[in-house]
């Protein structure tokens, strides 16, 4: 899939780049990327909590102030291989078959959230997407993992950093099949369906 694969590109060039221009030091006043997240433009999916929308109107780590959102119900594949990360050992485990090191580019902010430094790693997504056709981070998960330094080998850590409780990143293509869509607005700090 070339967006993965542009994806592993540009965070092995800002990996050799943070390498050569920032301090070693977790401690330096430096800041990063802070997220461990699949690329950002692929299909992301939650559950449907019927009158209330899906989970991703309401459980959301980093708002950006968002009012409006189109929400589209989806068939899921009978067939789709999605890996689940229900807590800090499934998060390491899949760090560890598909190890991408990131420790230029995290070391300082996740130092300052975790108190722990040495090696960082992420998933390789490009490299995960043959085995998985996506992976679910479940709320459970999210509580347990979301923020803090999982050890993934004696000497390698990893942060889910930027994950959504019950999101769930799609790997493959094509995305699963659109069956409706429903615009959603935020009044009063809740969401509702923006009927016309």
């Amino acid at each position: 899939m070339q967006r993965l694969a542009r994806w592993r590109a540009n965070t092995e060039q800002e990996e050799e780049r943070d390498r050569r221009q920032r301090p070693s030091d977790p401690r330096a006043p430096w800041s990063g990327t802070w997220w461990s997240t699949p690329p950002s433009d692929l299909s992301r999916t939650t559950r449907d909590l019927g009158a209330l929308g899906p989970v991703g109107l309401w459980a959301v780590e980093d708002s950006f102030g968002w009012d409006h959102a189109t929400v589209r119900s989806v068939v899921v594949p009978g067939d789709a291989h999605v890996y689940e990360v229900d807590g800090p050992d499934a998060w390491a485990d899949l760090c560890r078959r598909f190890p991408l090191e990131v420790t230029a580019s995290r070391r300082h902010d996740w130092y300052r959230a975790t108190g722990a430094s040495g090696r960082w790693v992420i998933p390789d997504w490009s490299r995960a997407v043959e085995d998985f056709g996506a992976v679910h981070l479940t709320v459970d998960g999210y509580l347990q993992t979301a923020g803090r330094a999982v050890a993934v080998t004696a000497d390698t850590s990893a942060v889910l950093a930027g994950w959504n409780p019950d999101e769930t990143y799609w790997l493959t293509d094509p995305a699963p099949v659109t069956v409706a869509e429903r615009p959603w607005a935020r009044r009063n700090d809740t969401w509702v369906e923006d009927l016309p």
